[in-house]
């Protein structure tokens, strides 16, 4: 428990400085607050945080994390293709359709086949389960530079507290 309250308390550190310090997107304006991949990666990463902190303290309330984070798939893809027909598509449509490539991937392991890939470890599964969850909202995350330094390090800081929170559950043998 620890260490998530000084998680946080790191986050709302940087994001308290940077905010003070940063004007936002680099024209100086707040457009960033209507961008879909800013929210979509945010809401990836804040249930992705819930989820492993949960295995760990509410193993009852994991599964609806688990629900959440595969259900934010689906916005993800929706812009993600909506980027492609519209010709708009760059790193943050990497990332949007990496993050949904994942959730479809996950829904269909998880709970159409039922597939234990953990308990024993099935590499052949779990390791692109994996890679595609983080470069999903990896890019996703670092993308939002180009939105400005403030959504760059609200997304990059929730991601990074994804992975150290993935990294707790694992330690708690709750992965």
């Amino acid at each position: 428990m620890k260490l998530v309250r000084g998680l946080m308390l790191a986050a709302f550190v940087i994001f308290a400085s940077t905010s003070t310090s940063a004007q936002g997107a680099p024209t100086g304006d707040s457009s960033w607050v209507g961008s879909p991949d800013f929210w979509i990666a945010v809401a990836a990463n804040a249930a992705g945080i819930g989820l492993f902190v949960a295995r760990v303290h509410l193993p009852s309330a994991a599964p609806m994390f688990g629900y959440a984070t595969q259900a934010i798939g689906v916005p993800a893809a929706v812009c993600g293709v909506i980027d492609l027909v519209g010709g708009d598509a760059d790193i943050r449509t990497v990332g949007l359709l990496a993050y949904s490539a994942w959730a479809l991937g996950a829904a269909f392991v998880d709970h159409v086949l039922n597939v234990n890939y953990r308990e024993p470890v099935r590499p052949g599964i779990l390791v692109p389960y994996v890679v595609t969850y983080y470069l999903g909202i990896g890019v996703l995350s670092a993308s939002q530079l180009e939105n400005g330094i403030v959504p760059w390090a609200i997304a990059g800081g929730t991601c990074l507290l994804t992975v150290a929170a993935s990294f707790y559950a694992r330690a708690r043998g709750a992965d």
